[in-house]
Parts: C-alpha cells; sequence; structure tokens
C-alpha cells in the first residue's frame, strides 16, 4: 500500500465523546493517531455506509467539541472493534489549532523522537 500521507500522525489512544447526526446521538470512540489533515478512530459498532460524515468530537475532558466534515478513506474490522481512517474536508481554524495545541502539548516526546531521531 502507497503511504499518502503528508503529516505525521501522532498517537493519542484517547477515549473521546462523539455527536454524529448520521446515529442522531452520542456516542464514544477511541481517537487512535491524529493530525491536523485527520485520524485513525475505532467505534465498537459500524457506522452508516457513508463516504463524507459530519461530526463532533472532544479531545479534552470537556465537552467543547470539535466540529468537522469529513472523508472517510477506508475502514477495517480489527477484533470486533471498527477502525476508520478519516480525513478532515472541512475543520475551522479555531478548531485546528485546539488539535494543534493538544498534539503539542500531550504528544511532546513523540514529536521530539520523530524530529531528532
Amino acid at each position: 500500500m502507497d503511504e499518502r500521507r503528508q503529516l505525521p500522525r501522532w498517537e493519542i489512544n484517547k477515549e473521546s465523546k462523539v455527536w454524529m447526526p448520521l446515529i442522531q446521538g452520542f456516542s464514544h470512540c477511541m481517537i487512535e493517531d491524529m493530525h491536523l489533515k485527520g485520524m485513525r478512530v475505532s467505534f465498537n459498532k459500524r457506522l452508516p455506509q457513508e463516504q463524507t460524515v459530519k461530526m463532533s468530537f472532544t479531545i479534552e475532558d470537556n465537552f467543547d467539541f470539535i466540529k468537522i466534515e469529513a472523508q472517510i478513506t477506508w475502514i477495517k474490522e480489527d477484533m470486533g472493534r471498527y477502525v476508520y481512517g478519516i480525513s478532515f474536508n472541512k475543520i475551522a481554524e479555531m478548531d485546528k489549532d485546539r488539535i494543534y495545541q493538544y498534539i503539542n502539548t500531550n504528544c511532546y516526546d513523540q514529536i521530539k523522537n520523530n524530529w531528532w531521531a
């Protein structure tokens, strides 16, 4: 498989609250990794078969949601979980900055090892 990512992904492995209009309610997911243009996220149930999804998710321990419109680029099942590769189509600059600040604060060792290894 050809690598198409333009940015490194930072390992997050954090449970997140998610709101998706497709499922008409809140759910939980695991944010496996992310960068400013996308993320790998897993759910314990399969999402509706849509190529483009709107969703809001948290990365902090509050209800300050990051809102995105995203393309599902791939799906796989792994040990009873459904793992999705998501590429952001629309994200507000303020929300992109919040992701950047989260990564910069919580993934510092990964950044250091990636750039100065």
